[in-house]
């Protein structure tokens, strides 16, 4: 069975990986072309509404996915259940939206606002639909079928959205790509998976279900809700343009920081929830999993920290440099960010929902509390402010894997030392020999690369990378 378990954790983090790789890949040329065809003030618009968009679509989901994938054995009923509530659920939300896109357009006073959030919020519905497809294939860790899914969608969605750009689609043709990724997203699900809910509504499964999902629900929401605040204070306190270099500095961030992490994480979590009651071996598997996902994502990060004029003058052109020091910031609180998530769900596997919600009250209000005194010092400090709170949700999450699993935090902090020392002596030596000689930013790149694995060749972290990374070809090429 351990076997078994684990050669599907392989080839779901090898699909999995392929996801979130060739995703991440044509969002950031899709992003790439429309930053050169749109200006910064398009991509504010858009961000000022995430916080929006992003507590609907917790509250559509409300916790219901990540309880049928705890639970043991979910039936068609269960899945059915959920689905016409999330389609229930969602068409209610819109028609909030509609009715407050004005005077949402009024607090940022944008009236083109108003219009977008109406258009933009009909793919609430749309994402409702797909929801219970991709919980049933993450369920049974069949992250092919999410894999081409996702990239088709996307492909033809970005394709889309670039042509109407170029056509002088504006602000339009980032709604454009939202929605069309939605519905090509359901139209290729039902092609591929061929599943249908059946003609049935269990009360017993959604209180059942609630009774874990409930409290993931809340954590979600609250987090979802103080991750976007940021674009909401930004939004009402500075300017659009100004919104939309933090919006840009946001997302290239995301990609290191979250994105590349939430490949271990979306195949770890099943797999958690598989071994819940073997406190030992999931103690083991939460701690490599730090160890790798440290040694892949903090040198990037600290790369990207020192090359960020020129990489981004480079991607987007001049006119996005006043989003560098914002970049560089969000990259430092990358460190934390990358982390958080390995332990929220090994919690989460082991059914304490409850101390996730709970905790949440303090965690998101320890970055309201930053934010708004970071706006005493400029959009920088909110900035830093959201640096502080990424170590802070760490250290909680950590702390919570500690009580309920067993894993200390100082093993946590210990086997992470030796990484960030690497990252320091590497960091430095390509900081320093860069400025001194003004090589070339790709010399720079190389540099710190060669440094960094002749500094981490003998680590514990680097062995396990690179024994996943040749679990992940083997398979691949079977």
């Amino acid at each position: 069975m351990t076997q078994s378990l684990g050669n599907k954790a392989t080839f779901g983090a090898v699909w999995a990986t392929i996801d979130r790789f060739g995703s991440m890949a044509l969002q950031f040329i899709v992003n790439l072309v429309l930053a050169r065809l749109l200006v910064p003030a398009d991509f504010g618009a858009i961000g000022m509404l995430a916080i929006f968009i992003a507590v609907s679509q917790t509250l559509i989901d409300g916790g219901f996915g990540s309880a049928l994938i705890q639970k043991k054995e979910p039936t068609q009923t269960d899945y059915s259940t959920i689905f016409y509530w999330n389609i229930t659920f969602s068409t209610f939300l819109y028609l909030v939206l509609f009715v407050s896109a004005p005077f949402i357009a009024q607090f940022f006073n944008m009236p083109i606002l108003s219009p977008v959030l109406r258009i933009i919020g009909l793919n609430l519905i749309i994402t409702s639909i797909v929801a219970i497809q991709q919980t049933r294939l993450r369920k049974i860790l069949a992250f092919r079928s999410i894999a081409i899914t996702n990239i088709l969608s996307y492909l033809l969605a970005g394709s889309c959205a670039i042509l109407y750009a170029r056509h002088g689609g504006g602000i339009w043709a980032l709604v454009m790509m939202q929605l069309l990724y939605g519905l090509f997203s359901i139209i290729i699900f039902w092609i591929i998976t061929r599943w249908h809910p059946s003609c049935e509504f269990s009360r017993k499964t959604m209180s059942e279900l609630f009774g874990f999902g409930g409290y993931i629900l809340a954590a979600n929401l609250l987090q979802n809700i103080c991750q976007n605040i940021q674009g909401v204070i930004i939004g009402r306190k500075f300017s659009a343009t100004d919104t939309g270099f933090y919006s840009q500095a946001y997302k290239l961030d995301q990609i290191t920081s979250y994105s590349i992490p939430q490949i271990i994480v979306q195949v770890m979590y099943p797999v958690y929830s598989s071994i819940q009651n073997d406190r030992e071996r999931l103690s083991a598997m939460i701690l490599m999993n730090v160890r790798v996902i440290a040694f892949m994502i903090f040198p990037i990060l600290t790369l990207l920290i020192i090359i960020a004029p020129t990489l981004i003058s480079l991607l987007y052109g001049d006119q996005w440099l006043p989003a560098v020091p914002l970049f560089r910031i969000l990259c430092v609180g990358g460190i934390f960010v990358c982390l958080q998530n390995i332990n929220f769900y090994g919690v989460a596997a082991v059914g304490r929902s409850k101390s996730l919600f709970v905790w949440s009250f303090y965690k998101w209000g320890f970055l309201l509390a930053a934010l708004f005194a970071g706006t005493l010092f400029g959009i920088n400090g909110i900035m830093w402010g959201m640096v502080l709170s990424a170590m802070n949700i760490y250290i909680v999450n950590a702390l919570l894997v500690q009580k309920f699993i067993g894993l200390k935090f100082i093993a946590q902090l210990l086997t992470l030392i030796p990484i960030l020392s690497a990252i320091l002596f590497s960091g430095l030596a390509a900081y320093f020999i860069a400025d001194l000689t003004d090589i070339h930013f790709s010399l720079t790149i190389i540099l710190f690369a060669a440094v960094y694995i002749l500094s981490t060749t003998g680590l514990k972290a680097s062995r396990e990378a690179r024994q996943m990374f040749g679990r992940l070809i083997h398979r691949t090429n079977i």
